[in-house]
């Protein structure tokens, strides 16, 4: 049987846990309402690179995605890639800052990685007959600061022709 005194210190720590949750709470809402500011960030280029693999067939082909200046945060893109002959490869992921070299302009992403659920079955092989540099008609790429759940607009967007 608990007595008075013990009931009553379970109460006191309950009501201090639950206002330090609380207060967790509290706080990380106002850092994420702080964290929405992120800088705007520019498209310059963006190009099918396929000379980095060295042999794996990994690497052969990938979109190089250039900006003004460096990110420093991590952003969500999507991306329409379409061949000469009306291939169409889409993907979409995030794009974080480069640890390894921060002074870089250009993210590197392996475009076999944009392949999903609902890419055709020879996706792979498509990728590797069709998107090649000199046979891409254009490139669609849209920013968001991150992963879009409705209609959100892109804070960048740029079509290259003529890849």
């Amino acid at each position: 049987m608990q007595s008075i005194g013990t009931k009553s210190r379970l109460r006191s720590a309950y009501k201090v846990g639950t206002l330090a949750v609380s207060g967790l709470f509290l706080a990380s809402a106002l850092l994420s309402l702080g964290g929405c500011s992120k800088e705007p960030v520019k498209l310059t280029s963006a190009k099918i690179v396929s000379s980095l693999d060295k042999g794996s067939g990994n690497f052969d082909r990938v979109l190089q995605i250039c900006f003004t200046k460096p990110t420093s945060s991590t952003y969500y893109h999507k991306v329409v890639i379409v061949t000469k002959e009306d291939v169409r490869i889409t993907g979409e992921g995030l794009l974080r800052p480069m640890a390894s070299d921060p002074d870089n302009k250009c993210h590197l992403r392996n475009i076999y990685l944009y392949i999903h659920k609902d890419s055709p079955m020879e996706a792979r092989q498509l990728i590797k007959d069709y998107v090649v540099p000199g046979n891409i008609s254009e490139v669609l790429v849209q920013i968001y600061n991150s992963e879009p759940e409705g209609k959100e607009l892109p804070i960048a967007e740029k079509v290259f022709k003529g890849l």
